[in-house]
């Protein structure tokens, strides 16, 4: 088998691969026994049918069609794992030469997933991993937090009384921009007097009703208004109140602790939730970090990417986005009014980041190459059990799920999260030599 290649732009390449008369001869053989298998013609035995019978009928396309299937698959196997090459989408095939007893010859265009060269990641890892920020949790952020977990332990007690701030209150709301109704606000909502949930003049007007109490008024919505059409323009609401609790606050005390969970006192629920809140900077600050090596790394490796590629990422990510807008109850038109765009302006947007997305999976995928870095199997199956397991508890019918397209997804997502623990240990294990080195050269002047 031989076989010619040359590298086209976009990440593309033309392959010529010719297959001799003598390699054809098994898949000729193969090829005449599958299409023939079910086959009685004039009385002839599948293998004794003569090729006179054959030729220039359906029978003997069917065995070109099957003889140079095979041959295709089975060489273009071997040179992709020869040169290491990862063909895209399907690949453009055009049969130059096919007849038996005869060579075989076709050519093949193809998208390809690149394999750049990526410069001194290692060093790259090095710079930006030394950039973390200490981190330290403050005793005014786990006062507050715990603060907000009395307050999401409250409890709430009707009240017969004029509304206050501070009070849980439930209303009926009805807003009106020149005289026509607007959805921007719930028919029904209920909030806390004070925290925000509306605007300030609105809460004004509340304060001071009491269970059963309407009222009408108007108040100019404020500039920051998430609705553009409406925003700084004067709004009529009607509103009746349909109940006002009092919040009681839990105190903190170790009884209250006790109740949360494996906790002994006060200060165990204080300590747990300083330790949560340091583990999730250290995630934030963990993303952070990789995020600028990403970014760094594609910045200083350029290479081009398969159309193909690109285009189905790009449609990927405007699906996810149009899904999330369904769940916001937000349709399309109306974002791209919010955001001041059109949608050709929005599919730029989203594309740049494709690509950057597509550069950051080829660099982790190379570095993982290049430093031979792969998941074990033990690894997989755990990772592939606690997502159908989780979907199980959610009540989904896994026997839906293409479990070799998840175990291709796991592998990937694992493969990567190793690559930037390698890289970070790299880090580690330069910054532990160092200090041994310099324990050795003190220890040495003494």
């Amino acid at each position: 088998m031989q076989h010619k290649i040359k590298y086209l732009p976009q990440s593309q390449i033309e392959l010529e691969v010719s297959l001799s008369d003598e390699e054809m001869k098994p898949f000729w053989k193969t090829a005449r026994n599958e299409v023939l298998e079910n086959v009685n013609l004039n009385g002839f035995r599948k293998s004794a049918i003569p090729d006179e019978l054959i030729k220039n009928t359906d029978l003997e396309e069917k065995i070109f069609d099957e003889a140079a299937n095979q041959a295709f698959k089975q060489s273009i196997k071997k040179i992709t794992e020869e040169l290491n090459l990862e063909l895209i989408g399907t690949p453009e095939i055009n049969i130059t030469k096919i007849a038996p007893d005869n060579e075989f010859v076709y050519i093949l265009k193809s998208a390809i997933l690149p394999h750049p060269e990526i410069k001194n990641y290692k060093e790259i890892s090095g710079e930006i991993f030394k950039k973390k920020n200490k981190l330290e949790v403050s005793e005014k952020e786990v006062e507050e937090a715990l603060k907000w977990l009395q307050k999401s332990r409250s409890s709430f007690n009707k009240v017969d009384r004029i509304i206050k701030k501070g009070d849980f209150v439930e209303l009926q709301i009805k807003a009106f921009v020149d005289d026509k109704e607007i959805k921007d606000f719930p028919e029904k909502d209920q909030f806390i007097i004070g925290e925000g949930g509306y605007p300030k003049d609105f809460e004004k007007q509340i304060e001071g009703m009491k269970e059963g109490g309407e009222k009408e008024f108007k108040i100019k919505l404020p500039e920051d208004f998430f609705n553009e059409e409406i925003k700084g323009r004067e709004a009529k609401f009607q509103v009746k109140v349909l109940s006002v609790s009092e919040i009681k606050l839990p105190e903190l005390n170790d009884d209250w602790a006790k109740s949360l969970g494996n906790f002994q006192n006060i200060k165990d629920l204080t300590d747990s939730i300083k330790e949560g809140m340091i583990e999730e900077k250290q995630i934030k600050e963990r993303d952070r970090l990789r995020l600028l090596l990403l970014n760094k790394l594609i910045e200083e490796n350029e290479f081009e990417l398969p159309e193909i590629l690109v285009k189905s990422e790009t449609e990927n990510q405007m699906h996810s986005l149009e899904h999330f807008l369904q769940d916001q109850n937000l349709s399309f038109d109306d974002y791209l009014k919010k955001i001041k765009k059109t949608t050709k302006d929005l599919e730029d947007e989203v594309r740049k980041e494709a690509e950057k997305t597509l550069k950051g999976f080829i660099i982790l995928r190379t570095i993982a190459s290049l430093e031979n870095i792969v998941p074990n199997d033990n690894e997989i199956e755990k990772a592939m059990n606690d997502i159908l397991n989780q979907q199980v508890q959610r009540g989904e019918d896994i026997n839906q799920i293409d479990k070799e397209s998840l175990k291709e997804y796991i592998k990937e997502r694992l493969t990567s999260e190793k690559v930037f623990q390698y890289l970070e240990n790299l880090v580690k294990d330069s910054e532990e030599n160092n200090n041994e080195n310099k324990k050795e050269i003190s220890k040495n002047k003494k």
